[in-house]
């Protein structure tokens, strides 16, 4: 499990409409800041069903509307520390 938060900076007066837009992504919400342009948002990845938190990562960065993301916090549990691990090795 991946869990990881961002700051999405929108185009001036457009966060209410990037917000619209970020919640069709599986795995993502938005939990403030439409009225500053500036979403606070979270991605998880939970299972097989859903791509990888970088993939949904990149794909936030061609919406419609979004400027910049920039990551805050992630979170990788330790199967990622374990895949990780494998891949240097």
């Amino acid at each position: 499990m991946n869990i990881c938060s961002l700051i999405v900076h929108t185009k001036p007066t457009q966060g209410a409409e990037v917000c619209q837009r970020l919640q069709g992504f599986q795995g993502v919400e938005v939990h403030g800041g439409t009225e500053e342009d500036k979403l606070i948002v979270t991605i998880e990845d939970e299972g097989e069903s859903m791509s990888p938190v970088s993939d949904t990562m990149n794909a936030l960065r061609d919406v419609k509307g979004v400027v910049n993301t920039v990551l805050i916090y992630h979170f990788g549990g330790e199967e990622s520390m374990e895949e990780m691990n494998r891949e240097i090795n």
